[in-house]
């Protein structure tokens, strides 16, 4: 009973509300009592309102200024600043009460200039202290007192180390400079810029001095902030500071001025604070100088590790001062040999983290790398690839003991996910295959029960080494089981029926999808024990466990839909039940990922299988999809609109033309959605549902019939060609698909409906589509003069709508300036796709395209401004040009040719470009082949004047004849092209 009536502890706002707010009332001991009572709170608070911060503040500028209360009221701004998150109501607020603070602390610092440097009573130390924590994140919240600020703290660099409470006020006042600059933004690119010199200027000092050593680490940490704020930095200092970092961050406990015996033991996790004082807990077991130089160590590690991820290309070349030398052996000191020899669990966490930041986006740089038997041959000269084949193999077996050995359970999940990094930036195919083998091995062993972040982190270790393609054992257990993976199927199923960790879970979920991803035949082998798994987990409360269960579901059935074909891995069956079973339950669950993966699946349904389905099914399906259109996730409408981009290419949908009717009025609304990823998976299906569309219109055409008699209206028509319009204008992902679009649609317009737009819509297709040849990507450009291409070959296209705008001069252009050949093939062929005079306009423009031919030609072996990969295509670019002048030349009044022109933009593949989607995008394929080919070469008789970009003679004895009654100005341009 009378523990019921005990008084509740004080809280925040309780004590500050018993401070004085009369100062004539003001009683001294009472006062002190309830600051020490603030002081003692077990900070952080569940709640502190900024109306009881502001009373407080309030009341300490007033009665705080001097005296003994003031080293309190000191202590307790420091803490409340460095681990309470106070509730600010508004901006207003927020700044109000900063400025307060700031302005009581500088004049408590200015204060103490007054008092002689050894006083007891001096609280500037103190104030620094604090002041670091009420600037840190706030900098550009206490913008205007930036100059005040820097007026204090700078002078305090200037101390000559004699005196230690100078060296500390030093030190602090690194530290407060530092962290007014976190959060300023590009705003406070001068600030950081002059705070990021005086940084800089104090990294120099013998290291043996205590006083030295701790300034040298509060710079450290200072420009680790800066360069975490403003990427930019790290080009002014990199050369620099590569060498101070190298020094510092690589040294061995031998080699430190206070080395002691290594004693590796746990340490305590700290709690972050800005205050370089209270970076880190002591570390136990080591005496204070050695947990000063580990202080100093773990910094520059930290620095180190903020300098590669900001810019990793940056340090390729310094690669050899931290990463294993091979020339020096591994005994050379690298971040590797940190990991190994230091007595500090935290300093080997920072330096695994700075390996991490080096090895992270480095795929590109390391695939130069070459581990052969020629390459480990003893040469006067080591090629780039020898040596970082060395590197490379140091690091495997560095991390890989390291992961053997390592007793701190914290760092050996860090080390585990280091090696999981290196694994996804090693291109292996050129390296020994028993690093992969090595590194899986060692992964497996370290998976235990009694650590679920270990277990996390070997997981996601062993899917990234599956990713990495390596090669698997075909040999199989009595069983039926594979030998080599079969004991990382049994530790994944133990782990995954587990409820109590949801990461292990997950990652143990991936390890399947990594496998489905990559074995399929061999995931097919242990799907049967996974089914009564999977029916658990796509029920699981947990969301995270749901969406790994649809999304190993997903992989799976990407990897059964893209497999040889020929060779079906499930049966229908098998599908039949992925609807039923899965899809059905996916597509109304409440995550919206569940909902995406689910209706991904329904996409990867094969398009032979799907055909084979009754039609009951197939109508199920297509409806499912067209329902979750409307969905109100992005995510999932996005998904939708990639199956009924694949679906629409099927031979079976194609059929039914009133289901593509359904799509054609659905599809084009999607390019209005306020969601971009929305836009582009619907504008790649709009390009698809024209393509099919013109597939549809060339079946009916040998029937005789029109695309309307087959059911697609012309209000369906125009609506296509006005999402196309608005997708060419969006984005590049979406201009490429809608240029497309625009260029299959316009095929299949019937004429009368071509009669009736062509002063309004066809203008607006012209233009539209012109703007893309002038600009965007080089898919975007190579798409817009495919898409001419398409509109001048349709005969009925209205003429005015063509001569009427600079539709030919932007061919011109394109064909002259661009720099990628394949755009420039696609332009010329362009040129050649009108079947009539009248489509040019005029003479003169006939005449104006010749001249644009013949410079093309003149030009087509000059590479200055190419790539080296536009070599390949000179011969077709010459042959397009000889095809394209040819035809301008028949249209005239030569001799007409006998077969039509090709196409040779046709025959060249479209231009790649990297996909944003996690799931790869199949075009649906074009009505024309574009396969590409190779032109015969011909030999030129005069073996002494030999051209790469040969072509067939131009002109025969008969056309001869016809070009010398020609006009004289094209009869001069066709003997010119004639002797090319």
């Amino acid at each position: 009973m009378q523990a019921s009536l005990s008084p509740s502890p004080p809280t925040f706002h309780s004590l500050v509300n018993l401070l004085p707010t009369n100062t004539d009332s003001l009683n001294c001991e009472p006062s002190t009592k309830t600051l020490r009572g603030l002081r003692s709170l077990p900070y952080p608070l569940k709640r502190c309102p900024a109306e009881s911060v502001r009373a407080l503040i309030s009341y300490g500028r007033k009665n705080c200024t001097h005296g003994p209360d003031v080293s309190l009221f000191l202590d307790i701004l420091f803490q409340l600043f460095s681990k309470q998150k106070i509730q600010y109501t508004s901006n207003e607020e927020q700044l109000e009460i900063i400025g307060q603070c700031v302005e009581y602390l500088l004049s408590i610092i200015n204060a103490s200039k007054t008092l002689a440097p050894t006083s007891p009573d001096d609280p500037c130390l103190d104030a620094l202290r604090a002041l670091g924590t009420v600037v840190y994140e706030n900098g550009a919240v206490c913008a205007k007192y930036h100059s005040e600020l820097l007026a204090v703290l700078i002078p305090m660099q200037a101390v000559d180390g004699r005196d230690e409470r100078q060296m500390v006020a030093r030190r602090m006042s690194l530290t407060c400079l530092a962290n007014i600059c976190v959060k300023t933004g590009a705003k406070g690119a001068n600030l950081q810029k002059e705070v990021l010199d005086i940084l800089m200027r104090n990294l120099t000092g013998d290291l043996r001095d205590e006083g030295n050593t701790k300034v040298v680490s509060s710079a450290l940490r200072g420009i680790q902030l800066l360069i975490n704020e403003n990427k930019a930095i790290a080009q002014e200092v990199v050369t620099a500071l590569v060498p101070i970092l190298q020094r510092i961050a690589l040294q061995t406990p031998a080699a430190t001025p206070s080395a002691v015996a290594a004693i590796k033991q746990p340490a305590r996790r700290s709690m972050a604070i800005p205050s370089d004082s209270e970076l880190s807990d002591g570390e136990p077991g080591l005496p204070r100088n050695r947990q000063r130089d580990n202080r100093l160590q773990l910094n520059a590690l930290l620095c180190l590790q903020s300098l590669a991820k900001a810019q990793a290309k940056l340090l390729f070349p310094y690669w050899f001062r931290f990463l294993p030398d091979p020339v020096e052996g591994p005994s050379s000191p690298s971040l590797i040999s940190v990991m190994r020899d230091s007595d500090s669990p935290k300093v080997r966490h920072g330096a695994c983290a700075a390996l991490m930041a080096f090895l992270d986006g480095s795929k590109q740089y390391l695939s130069v790398a070459e581990d052969s038997s020629t390459s480990r041959q003893p040469t006067s000269f080591t090629s780039l690839s020898a040596k970082l084949a060395e590197q490379l193999r140091e690091i495997h077996e560095g991390l890989i003991t390291a992961v053997k050995e390592e007793t701190w359970p914290l760092l050996l999940a860090q080390e585990l996910r280091c090696l999981t990094v290196l694994v996804k930036n090693c291109t292996y195919d050129r390296l020994q295959p028993s690093y992969r083998q090595n590194a899986f091995q060692i992964a497996l062993d370290r998976i235990t029960p009694e650590d679920y972040g270990i277990t996390s982190a070997a997981f996601e270790c062993l899917s990234a080494i599956l990713d990495s393609k390596m090669p698997i054992s075909p040999n199989t257990n009595p069983d039926g089981s594979n030998v080599f993976l079969s004991p990382l199927v049994d530790l994944a199923f133990a782990q995954i029926q587990k409820t109590e960790h949801i990461s292990v879970r997950v990652a143990g979920l991936e390890v399947f999808c990594a496998l489905a991803r990559n074995e399929v035949t061999l995931f097919g082998a242990v799907w049967q024990r996974l089914v009564p798994v999977l029916a658990e987990s796509i029920l699981d409360p947990k969301e995270a466990v749901r969406a790994a269960s649809y999304k190993l579901l997903e992989q799976y059935a990407h990897s059964c839909c893209s497999v040889t074909e020929g060779i079906q891995v499930q049966t229908m069956d098998w599908w039949c039940e992925l609807v039923d079973v899965y899809i059905h339950k996916g597509v109304q669950d409440e995550f919206y990922a569940v909902r995406s993966l689910a209706v991904d699946c329904l996409g990867h349904i094969p398009a032979t299988l799907f055909g084979d389905m009754p039609a009951k099914r197939q109508y199920g399906c297509l409806a499912l999809a067209l329902g979750m259109i409307e969905d109100e996730d992005p995510t999932v409408r996005a998904a939708a609109c990639r199956t009924l981009g694949m679906y629409v290419g099927f031979t079976a949908v194609m059929e039914d033309v009133l289901f593509l009717s359904d799509v054609a009025t659905t599809i084009p609304r999607l390019m209005s959605d306020a969601n971009v990823g929305v836009r582009i998976r619907a504008s790649w299906a709009l390009g698809n549902l024209s393509d099919a569309l013109a597939h549809v219109s060339e079946n009916v055409q040998t029937e005789g019939q029109s695309i309307s008699d087959a059911g697609i209206t012309w209000e369906t028509i125009t609506q296509i060609i006005k999402a196309a319009i608005v997708a060419a204008k969006d984005n590049d992902k979406c201009r490429s698909n809608g240029t497309r679009a625009l260029g299959n649609i316009i095929r299949v317009c019937p004429p009368p409906l071509l009669a009736r737009e062509a002063t309004r819509l066809m203008k607006d297709v012209i233009a539209v589509i012109l703007r893309n040849v002038e600009t965007g990507t080089v898919k975007t450009r190579w798409n817009a003069c495919h898409a001419l291409h398409n509109i001048l070959s349709t005969p009925h296209f209205p003429i005015p709508a063509l001569t009427s705008s600079p539709l030919y001069a932007t061919l011109t252009k394109s064909l002259l300036t661009c720099k990628n050949y394949k755009v420039r093939i696609s332009a010329a062929a362009a040129f050649a796709a009108p079947r009539h005079k009248s489509a040019y306009g005029n003479l003169d423009t006939v005449k104006a395209i010749m001249k644009a031919c013949l410079v093309a030609r003149e030009t087509v072996d000059d590479l200055r401004d190419a790539k080296f990969g536009e070599f390949r295509y000179r011969e077709q670019l010459a042959e397009q040009l000889r095809t394209t002048f040819m035809h301008l030349y028949t249209l005239i009044g030569g001799i007409p040719p006998p077969v039509p022109p090709p196409n040779l933009s046709q025959q060249l593949p479209e231009p790649r470009v990297s996909s944003s989607f996690s799931s790869p995008l199949p075009a649906c394929p074009p009505p024309q082949s574009t396969s590409e080919i190779t032109l015969p070469s011909t030999n030129n008789e005069d073996e002494s004047r030999i051209r790469p970009a040969a072509v067939p003679p131009l002109l025969t004895a008969k056309m001869q004849n016809s070009v010398d009654a020609m006009d004289p100005e094209i009869q001069s341009l066709v003997e010119k092209f004639a002797v090319l």
